[in-house]
């Protein structure tokens, strides 16, 4: 009977374990749909729903792991909690994020099985993306893959839901094509420096196609510094290697060229570098940044204000984090991701770090949400990933 018992504790135990890794690598989508009744996001749910789970692994590992290793986050996370100026969800936000994220680096994810799932996930989008693009070209159709009755009210204006005219730019089951191309140059890394064995090559142009696909020009942008730092990074006989590079920089100048006479390609270069339906991506991510943060000085500069502040329109990360915490908030989140690069200065973390902080730049990645996905992808290949060698060049 005891036996019986053992079992069926351990395979709870282990289903437990899966839906956390699946909740947490897909949690970029769920945190966008609402929690009928309740009408609050379905990653706030989720996200206190594992404190239990995510302590369980912090009280075993405090004899096990560094005890002050995550002295980084606790003090940023500390400092959030403190500008969250009485806002109960913003404050339940914060402490279930810097809970799971501990647990997270006591263990609480294993590297091999989430990035597993970021990858089959990033191919299945790619390949809806492939079926919108289809759709659209064959048939003239702009298919739209998010249910929008199940979506939270805030972002049921998002540029999914919108009849607007113009390019039609797909992006699977994301409220826009920068945030698939986000999600999805994360897995792009994770096939191209897997935890053991040699890339794979295929799931990678699968993942970059889908990137292009969607016109996103941070995408893409992302996607081609993803693929250089592969190539100057990646183990290969020094004979190779520069070989290797001069050839793949002559078929990226053909491989652009090529892409050029292509009307969506040549048009979603046209967003950033010049203006299209009067609209140009740079400016359109750059525009408010000056309005936001530059009238701000003194303790205001300091401290920001306060987590609750919402400016009026589109910042991204940098900016707003600076808008609502300050340059201390600021500080202590690059810290964090010293802490990550210091740690472990291996491809896969220093890729995903500086990508990251590449797209903290021009994308909106403040969330907690986002936090936990983010952060928990890296330290997780900090604590249970295999390859701890550090990169160099080799010409």
């Amino acid at each position: 009977m005891e036996t019986v018992i053992a079992k069926t504790d351990e395979r709870a135990v282990r289903v437990a374990e899966s839906i956390y890794h699946f909740c947490i690598a897909l949690m970029p989508v769920l945190y966008l749909f609402r929690v009928p009744v309740l009408n609050i996001s379905l990653g706030t749910i989720l996200l206190i729903v594992f404190i239990p789970h995510s302590l369980v692994y912090v009280l075993s590992g405090l004899t096990k792991v560094r005890r002050f290793a995550m002295i980084p986050f606790l003090v940023f996370y500390v400092y959030l909690i403190a500008r969250t100026k009485g806002n109960l969800n913003n404050f339940l936000l914060c402490v279930a994020t810097v809970i799971n994220l501990w647990g997270i680096y006591c263990g609480s994810i294993k590297t091999e099985r989430i990035r597993k799932i970021i990858e089959c996930a990033a191919l299945i989008f790619a390949a809806l993306v492939f079926f919108q693009t289809l759709c659209y070209y064959a048939l003239g159709m702009k298919l739209k893959m998010l249910p929008k009755a199940l979506i939270l009210d805030i972002f049921q204006e998002s540029y999914v839901f919108r009849n607007d005219p113009g390019m039609y730019r797909p992006s699977a089951i994301f409220l826009e094509p920068s945030h698939f191309a986000q999600y999805c140059c994360f897995a792009l890394i994770s096939v191209l420096f897997p935890v053991e064995g040699k890339a794979n090559l295929k799931k990678a142009a699968i993942i970059a196609a889908g990137c292009v696909l969607t016109t996103s020009g941070m995408g893409m942008a992302v996607t081609a510094g993803i693929i250089v730092w592969y190539v100057l990074f990646t183990k290969q006989y020094p004979e190779k290697k520069l070989l290797t590079i001069i050839g793949g920089f002559a078929a990226a100048v053909m491989a652009f060229v090529v892409l050029m006479q292509i009307p969506f390609f040549k048009t979603a270069v046209q967003r950033v570098f010049s203006t299209v339906d009067g609209y140009n991506a740079i400016q359109g991510r750059t525009r408010h940044i000056s309005d936001a943060i530059g009238t701000m000085s003194g303790k205001t500069l300091l401290f920001g204000y306060g987590g609750n502040a919402e400016y009026p329109y589109y910042l991204a990360g940098l900016p707003d984090t600076i808008f609502k915490y300050g340059i201390i908030g600021t500080v202590l989140e690059l810290m964090c991701f010293a802490w990550l690069m210091l740690e472990k200065g291996q491809n896969y973390v220093l890729c995903t770090s500086i990508s990251f902080l590449a797209l903290f730049c021009v994308a909106h990645l403040t969330s907690f949400y986002i936090q936990v996905f983010y952060f928990g992808l890296i330290i997780a290949d900090v604590v249970t990933g295999n390859d701890t060698k550090r990169i160099r060049i080799v010409l």
